[in-house]
């Protein structure tokens, strides 16, 4: 895969709740960061010869996110306010630059603003996985 730029990363989300889903742009993006877990199951016996086994494919997965930047508008920062009071799960779409997305729910665990005297208010967010995410290669 060639380099791609990081700052064609975008946050997006669905605000309206229709179908077929569309996906707005929240908000500016500085920084934007995606984990994805796993937790092992460890199978060791005393035949295994003091080596450790693991079973493939259970223990539970998760996929975070981390994201940061500036809002251009109240209306993002109000929707990202309100389902961080709320804890509630709604629909993002991360995208990248060569077209491929990645489509989850996600709850908001973690909202920060901060601001300096001198520049921009700038906010941080983190989205915990609620389902299985979908991957979409272009």
């Amino acid at each position: 895969m060639p380099a791609q730029k990081g700052k064609l990363v975008l946050l997006k989300a669905d605000l309206t709740g229709a179908s077929p889903q569309v996906f707005t742009t929240l908000a500016g993006l500085r920084t934007t960061t995606w984990t994805i877990n796993g937790e092992d199951v460890d199978v060791t016996t005393k035949d295994d010869n003091g080596w450790q086994q693991r079973l493939a494919g259970a223990g539970v997965r998760s996929l975070n996110v981390s994201a940061g930047g500036v809002f251009q508008d109240s209306v993002g920062e109000e929707t990202v306010r309100q389902w961080a009071f709320n804890q509630s799960i709604n629909l993002f779409e991360i995208t990248f630059e060569n077209g491929d997305r990645l489509e989850c729910a996600f709850q908001i665990s973690n909202y920060e603003r901060t601001g300096d005297h001198d520049g921009a208010e700038t906010y941080s967010l983190t989205l915990n996985s609620h389902g299985t995410p979908v991957y979409v290669a272009i």
